[in-house]
C-alpha cells in the first residue's frame, strides 16, 4: 500500500453524505480500491473540514490504528509527522475512516486527545473514540415500572440524544420479550443502564454503531460471512483457548429491596444443577442495585448464568488477509462484531465464536493489516477497570437504597 499523494483525484470519491435510510444498511454495492485510505473530519452541521489519505494534497499521517469491538467504534490513534490546524481538526470534531475507497464508514468516533505543538516530540498522536464513549457522562435518574426492556431503552436513548450526539433508530433496539417490575436508575450513567438492561436477556449486544445509531439486539448467532476463516489461507496466526476462571453455576443475588427490621438485601438465588454435575460447584454473589423486585433479580440471574455456566471458549488471529479474489472485481472482507467467525485450524477442525474485537493498522510500510479477539479473553483490562467501578457504584446505591428506607 502506498500513501503517496495523486493516486486518485480529490473529489472523485465522496464519503460525507450518510448512504443510509433510518432502520436499514446502505443499499449501493460498494466499490473497493487497492490502498485506498481516507479520514474525513466533519464540522457539527455535517460539512467536511478536512480529508486526510490517499490523494489528497494535505498533511499526512504515518499510521493510523482504530478498533471496532462490541459496544460499536472503539479507540482511534492517528499519527502525524506535522500537526493538523487546530482551526481545522477540534475537539469533539467527528472523525470517519474509510478504507479500500468503500463510501461506508469502516469507523466514526470524535476527538479526545490533541497534542500540542511547541513540545519535543517527533511525531504527534490524535486520540479519538467511538460515541458509545460518550454516553458514560450522560446520568440516567428514572424510575420504570411494568415496561418492557426495549421501552425502557428506548426512553434513555431519547433523553440523552440531545446531548450526546447518538439517536435512537427503533430498528435497532430490539423487543427482548421480558417486563420489568420495577428498575430504579439512581444517578448510574447510560453506559450502566444499558448494561444492567442488556442483562435480562441472554446474550444481548448494546453500543453504538458507525452511522451514531444506539443499537439494543440479540446477538446474532449465525456465521458472519466476512468471518469465514481457514488457518494457513486466510490467517497466518491463530491461538484458541479454554477459560474456566470465570465459570459460575449457583449464585446468590443482592438487591436494592432491603428489609427494614434486619437489612437483608438477598433477594433471590439461582443455580444450573447440569453444570454443576459437570464442573463442579462455582459459587458467586452478584448485585443488582437498580432492582427493588424478586422476580426481576431471578429474571436477571437467569440471563447472567447462562452466560458463565460454561467455560469460556476465545481465540486470538493475527495476519488476517483482508483481499480475497472474486471474478473480475477487487474485494476485500468488511469485518463487523456482527455474527460469529467460524475458523477451520491447521488440523481441520471448526470453530465458531463471538467477535468481540477487531483492530485495524494502516501505515506505508505494511498497508492495512487487521487482527481478531473472539470470545471472551480470559483477562480484558477495559472490563477488569469497569467492573471496579460499577462495583464501587453497586456498593454506593446499596447504602442509598438502604437510607431511603431508613436501614444503614
Amino acid at each position: 500500500m502506498s500513501l503517496m499523494y495523486g493516486r486518485y483525484h480529490y473529489g472523485r470519491y465522496i464519503f460525507a453524505g450518510r448512504a443510509h435510510v433510518s432502520g436499514s444498511t446502505p443499499v449501493l454495492k460498494p466499490t473497493f480500491l487497492p490502498g485506498q485510505v481516507q479520514i474525513i473530519a466533519y464540522a457539527k452541521d455535517g460539512t467536511k473540514t478536512d480529508i486526510y489519505g490517499t490523494g489528497v494534497k494535505n498533511v499526512a499521517f504515518s499510521q493510523l490504528q482504530f478498533e471496532l469491538v462490541e459496544t460499536g467504534s472503539g479507540t482511534c490513534t492517528i499519527t502525524f509527522k506535522t500537526l493538523p490546524a487546530v482551526s481545522r481538526l477540534t475537539y469533539g470534531q467527528r472523525i470517519d475512516v474509510h478504507l479500500y475507497g468503500d463510501y461506508r464508514p469502516w469507523y466514526s468516533g470524535y476527538v479526545l486527545n490533541i497534542p500540542v505543538e511547541g513540545g519535543t516530540q517527533e511525531e504527534f498522536k490524535v486520540t479519538c473514540h467511538g460515541y458509545y464513549n460518550r454516553l458514560k457522562n450522560k446520568l440516567v435518574f428514572d424510575t420504570y415500572e411494568n415496561m418492557e426492556i426495549s421501552m425502557i431503552v428506548r426512553d434513555i436513548i431519547l433523553k440523552a440524544e440531545s446531548t450526546t450526539e447518538v439517536q435512537y433508530n427503533p430498528a435497532k433496539v430490539q423487543n427482548v420479550g421480558y417486563t420489568v417490575s420495577y428498575i430504579k436508575f439512581d444517578g448510574v450513567s447510560v453506559q450502566e443502564a444499558l448494561k444492567q438492561l442488556s442483562e435480562f436477556a441472554y446474550d444481548y449486544v448494546y453500543g453504538v454503531d458507525e452511522y451514531q445509531d444506539v443499537y439494543f439486539k440479540a446477538r446474532s448467532a449465525a456465521i458472519n460471512e466476512e468471518a469465514r476463516l481457514w488457518v494457513g489461507k486466510h490467517i497466518h496466526s491463530f491461538e484458541p483457548s479454554v477459560n474456566v476462571d470465570k465459570l459460575v453455576n449457583w449464585a446468590r443475588i443482592k438487591g436494592a429491596a432491603n428489609d427494614e427490621e434486619t437489612g437483608e438485601v438477598w433477594l433471590t438465588t439461582v443455580e444450573d444443577v447440569d453444570s454443576q454435575n459437570k464442573y463442579g460447584r462455582y459459587e458467586k454473589t452478584w448485585t443488582l442495585p437498580s432492582a427493588y423486585k424478586a422476580a426481576d433479580v431471578e429474571q436477571w440471574g437467569k440471563s447472567e448464568l447462562a452466560r458463565y455456566k460454561d467455560p469460556i471458549e476465545s481465540a486470538k488471529v493475527k495476519d488476517l488477509k483482508l483481499e480475497y479474489p472474486k471474478k473480475n472485481e477487487y474485494w476485500v472482507r468488511k469485518l463487523s462484531t456482527e455474527g460469529k467467525a467460524l475458523v477451520v485450524d491447521k488440523d481441520g477442525s471448526t470453530h465458531t465464536y463471538p467477535i468481540t474485537k477487531i483492530k485495524y493498522t494502516v501505515n506505508a510500510d505494511s498497508g492495512i493489516k487487521a487482527e481478531m479477539e473472539l470470545g471472551e479473553p480470559p483477562f480484558r483490562l477495559d472490563k477488569y477497570l469497569f467492573d471496579i467501578e460499577r462495583n464501587a457504584r453497586n456498593t454506593e446505591l446499596l447504602e442509598q437504597a438502604s437510607r431511603d428506607k431508613g436501614v444503614i
